[in-house]
């Protein structure tokens, strides 16, 4: 059962447009937020975005480090200035 699924296109797909869209939802969710209570951290948030953007592509779509990449600068961002 497993070797078929391994080999579906389907499996193949979702493999690959899942963490994207996960990434999608996650920014959204931040972004309404962030622009709903700090107008002033949109910028930040935004930029912590094309962040996780660029490392999720430039790292070979790997999800938990354009994540942590992008936490950490709005984090830094937010704090220091």
């Amino acid at each position: 059962m497993l070797g078929r699924l391994r080999d579906s296109m389907i499996v193949r797909r979702l493999a690959a447009w899942m963490p994207v869209g996960i990434l999608a939802i996650l920014a959204v969710t931040a972004l309404r937020g962030t622009i709903a209570t700090d107008p002033h951290g949109t910028r930040y948030a935004l930029l912590a975005v094309a962040v996780t953007i660029a490392v999720h592509l430039a790292f070979g779509r790997r999800t938990i480090l354009s994540v942590g990449f992008g936490t950490a600068v709005y984090v830094v961002l937010l704090n220091a200035l």
